[in-house]
């Protein structure tokens, strides 16, 4: 089993959990690119982005790509790998206009889509394998299109890493 096979289990096992407990999260006023609300750049980490064609990569619930396109009418294409997690957002955000919610790999979908004005992954990216995703990533985004990522920096306790 690959690091992206085990990564795509445990996503899967957390969305069942969540789904059995109806679970979702709120859609938020502000990006938070980590675990600290308050901490970092928020929203502005992306630049102008009214009414941009964005991925976002690892989308889970979906909270987050609503949020950028009830805000700013950006159009976000929100791939996620996890079913249960895809499912969680199709159940509560399915309606929400600017917003297609895409179950799938990231890598294979930028092989057969139209080019993005940019991407965003909220702690997702570093779980995908660079070999893959980088090319992909770089084939798949405009030129000069930003791509605005946040990793994790510290283990569970908080130690820095």
């Amino acid at each position: 089993m690959t690091p992206e096979d085990v990564n795509a289990q445990s996503w899967r096992q957390n969305g069942q959990r969540q789904l059995e407990r109806g679970y979702m999260s709120p859609i938020p006023q502000q990006i938070a690119w980590g675990p600290w609300d308050g901490v970092g750049p928020g929203d502005a980490a992306l630049g102008n982005i009214t009414g941009k064609r964005l991925l976002d990569i690892g989308s889970g619930a979906g909270h987050h790509a609503v949020h950028l396109a009830q805000r700013y009418g950006a159009r976000i294409d929100a791939i996620e790998l996890s079913p249960t997690q895809h499912e969680r957002a199709v159940t509560h955000h399915g309606h929400i206009d600017g917003v297609a919610f895409l179950l799938g790999d990231m890598v294979t979908h930028l092989h057969q889509a139209q080019p993005y004005e940019g991407a965003y992954a909220i702690g997702s990216l570093p779980y995908l394998d660079p070999t893959r995703s980088l090319p992909a990533l770089r084939g798949g985004l405009l030129p000069g299109a930003p791509l605005v990522f946040s990793a994790l920096h510290t283990n569970l306790h908080g130690t820095p890493l």
